[in-house]
């Protein structure tokens, strides 16, 4: 009896302790009640919505001259489970994702650009050094413009990028089809990355 009631503590306080999954109310509820200073915001907002991927958030000046923000995010693990012949589409399907993610969240504040960034750690070996070592490196990173992702929070006002999609959900394919149609890719080394 003694050991059901501590396995039954156990499984309580473990699924009390579980971190609660972010909700596209709960960041609405954030995102409506703070759109003053884009910087605080997002360095309070961005760990919410991706954890321990978050990496750092950037504003600065575009070749336009016109205020970008830049966000870099990536797991921290040289580690991947993904197949070969499926990891650019898996990596790329996720940064829609995520870009979807930070778009609605900073869809109050004012800015030219989105810059998103994904990074990870590899096992990378080159000349200088005959043994891998696990260095950071940039794999993939695209840009779009404000009023793009205005205009398709316009067209999509029910569509919930906080609701993890499910594979071969047809609605996630095509809103997935379309963000890739408005962003522009400005950095793509999928192809350099060897999965072993």
């Amino acid at each position: 009896m003694k050991l059901v009631l501590n396995l039954l503590v156990t499984f309580v306080l473990f699924v009390g302790c579980q971190p609660k999954e972010v909700t596209k109310q709960d960041i609405t509820a954030l995102r409506d009640g703070n759109h003053e200073n884009l910087f605080s915001f997002s360095n309070t907002i961005l760990p919410k919505i991706l954890g321990q991927e978050f990496k750092r958030f950037e504003s600065g000046v575009d070749a336009d001259k016109k205020n970008e923000v830049h966000i870099t995010y990536g797991s921290n693990s040289a580690l991947t489970f993904n197949d070969t012949s499926d990891y650019r589409k898996t990596s790329t399907e996720y940064h829609s994702l995520v870009l979807l993610r930070v778009g609605y969240a900073l869809a109050l504040h004012q800015f030219h650009r989105l810059s998103l960034s994904l990074s990870k750690p590899f096992f990378i070996q080159g000349e200088n050094n005959p043994d891998a070592e696990i260095q950071e490196a940039e794999i993939f990173r695209t840009t779009i413009s404000k009023p793009e992702l205005d205009v398709f929070w316009e067209n999509h006002p029910n569509f919930d990028p906080y609701k993890a999609p499910k594979i071969g959900e047809k609605e996630w394919e095509a809103v997935t089809a379309e963000v890739q149609k408005l962003w522009k890719v400005e950095l793509d080394e999928f192809s350099r990355v060897k999965l072993e």
